[in-house]
């Protein structure tokens, strides 16, 4: 019995020093974070002192409350320790593609004035990028509801989290095959589900020194075409 207890002492050691626990209170004017995450650190699969990953446990706090309001379990979360959250109301910076990737984005994702939230959950992106769960703020039930047709926009063939414009209240996404070949498709978020209304490819994969582009757009219910071709900067 005794070595039983001193394995399940070690067992329960291990298994504390692996955990990590994260406060946020810089992502929102709304809300703070608590994540709770199995591994940081060396524990971590990449072995890197500001990364994170595994199974998570997230707690959505108003501002000024002791307790939580909600409290979302996710099967995996990965992060960066020093680009852990991003919200465009309060960073100077806008995200940009390819540049820094963010593991708790709070945005406005369908338009309707009210903050959304993205966890990171993994890389199941295109090219190995991070995907996202995307949780939409549902004003009746005062929770966040998770919305899997915009989770898919965030993993596949997609490169990163989605670009929502408030102007145009469309959400941008890009993806691309090797150096030569890219799509952009913008959406319109309708009754929360995605709605594709524009589609462009850029297609430079003849070698002739040319891109052919085609511009897909639904105008009255009907998609409109219009193909041309440019010379590629060689700048």
């Amino acid at each position: 019995m005794k070595i039983f207890g001193l394995i399940l002492l070690l067992l329960t050691g291990q298994v504390s020093l692996a955990q990590e626990t994260l406060r946020i209170d810089n992502a929102s004017r709304e809300y703070d974070v608590l994540i709770r995450v199995q591994a940081c650190g060396e524990e971590a699969h990449e072995k890197n002192p500001n990364t994170c990953n595994g199974p998570a446990q997230v707690s959505l706090y108003k501002k000024g409350d002791r307790l939580p309001f909600q409290i979302l379990r996710l099967k995996n979360i990965e992060f960066y320790k020093d680009t852990l959250a991003y919200n465009p109301a309060l960073n100077k910076n806008p995200r940009l593609l390819y540049e820094e990737e963010y593991g708790v984005v709070f945005d406005d994702f369908d338009f309707d004035g009210k903050q959304d939230l993205a966890i990171c959950n993994g890389r199941n992106g295109g090219y190995a990028g991070p995907s996202y769960n995307i949780y939409l703020f549902d004003k009746s039930s005062n929770r966040f509801v998770e919305n899997r047709r915009l989770s898919k926009l965030n993993e596949g063939v997609y490169l990163s989290l989605f670009f929502p414009d408030a102007k145009k209240k469309l959400l941008t996404t890009f993806s691309k095959s090797g150096c030569c070949y890219h799509e952009t498709e913008k959406y319109r978020v309708v009754r929360k589900k995605p709605v594709l209304v524009e589609k462009i490819i850029e297609d430079a994969m003849s070698g002739d020194g040319n891109v052919l582009i085609t511009t897909k757009k639904l105008v009255n219910g009907k998609w409109v075409k219009r193909v041309t071709k440019e010379k590629i900067d060689q700048q």
